[in-house]
């Protein structure tokens, strides 16, 4: 009963749940969450929009899905590469802002 009236809370909150994914820093030594702000696919390969934090000032990363593993339990892992190549990061940039543009203010 404590799971339903906790998963309410959060559906009346008026807060949007993200799903959140998992990195191992090797500087830091430990591991760093982001939100996933949006998915998309272009031209076969998928990408995410991720932040650290949830809100209007926070700083985007888009990383490519290079690759998809599912475990025996059914978990899902993702090898992930972090989007540096200008061009194709302007272009998938700009898929996200029309994607998000009610929701957010982005800037490329």
């Amino acid at each position: 009963m404590d799971d339903l009236l906790r998963e309410v809370e959060e559906m009346t909150s008026g807060e949007p749940r993200y799903e959140k994914i998992s990195f191992y820093d090797e500087e830091q030594e430990g591991f760093v969450e982001f939100f996933v702000l949006e998915r998309t696919k272009i031209n076969g390969e998928e990408y995410l929009l991720a932040s650290q934090e949830v809100n209007q000032d926070a700083d985007g990363y888009i990383f490519k899905v290079v690759a998809e593993h599912t475990a025996e339990d059914a978990e899902v892992s993702m090898e992930l590469e972090l989007v540096e190549d200008d061009t194709e990061l302007e272009a998938v940039g700009k898929v996200f802002a029309e994607l998000l543009s009610e929701d957010m203010n982005i800037e490329i």
